[in-house]
């Protein structure tokens, strides 16, 4: 009987999920990315569905995939609106680590707004983000999923390194081409 009832959890919360991921598709006013059509996969060591489906929580060693975007932590919420065809909110919480392409970041507690297409990741003393071997690191950021961007709040530190242009072939052949106009002048 509790290996059918937890089957039964784990439909329901997949079905949460997929509802929320359609009805983002049927927003007419944003053109959305091919990544919100892609389906969501969470795997935890335990969850839990409250309020009827309206929050469901997973805990221990928690990993959730949306395409190229990982997120890893301690504790994950998921909270759905009150007609469960929406998710509202993700929140990650301890030892929170989110990976996309070459980008990385770290902290405490992460709030995925899903509507906003936006990450708010907070750490104590700080969150910490690389892209590659640079790294910016502040009280908050805040990552803007749509624009590939992000904002770092309270006590911003940033550390930029140039880069090789013997490994930036893109950087070598502009150069190249200005070279060649300076000498056929």
């Amino acid at each position: 009987m509790k290996n059918k009832l937890a089957g039964l959890i784990i439909f329901v919360a997949w079905v949460f999920v997929t509802a929320s991921a359609s009805a983002q598709n049927e927003t007419p006013l944003k053109e959305k990315s091919k990544k919100n059509k892609e389906p969501i996969e969470i795997t935890s060591d335990r969850m839990r569905s409250e309020n009827g489906g309206v929050k469901i929580v997973f805990s221990g060693n928690v990993v959730s995939y949306q395409g190229d975007l990982k997120i890893t932590s301690d504790i994950m919420e998921i909270y759905n609106t009150e007609d469960k065809k929406e998710t509202d909110e993700i929140v990650a919480i301890g030892n929170v680590v989110i990976t996309r392409g070459t980008k990385r970041a770290i902290g405490d507690r992460a709030v995925y707004l899903d509507k906003l297409q936006k990450i708010i990741l907070t750490g104590t003393p700080h969150a910490t983000a690389w892209e590659e071997d640079n790294m910016i690191e502040g009280r908050e950021l805040i990552f803007l999923m749509e624009k590939d961007r992000f904002i770092a709040n309270q006590r911003v530190r940033m550390k930029i390194y140039p880069k090789d242009e013997k490994k930036d072939p893109k950087k070598k052949s502009q150069l190249t081409d200005q070279d060649q106009l300076s000498s056929s002048k």
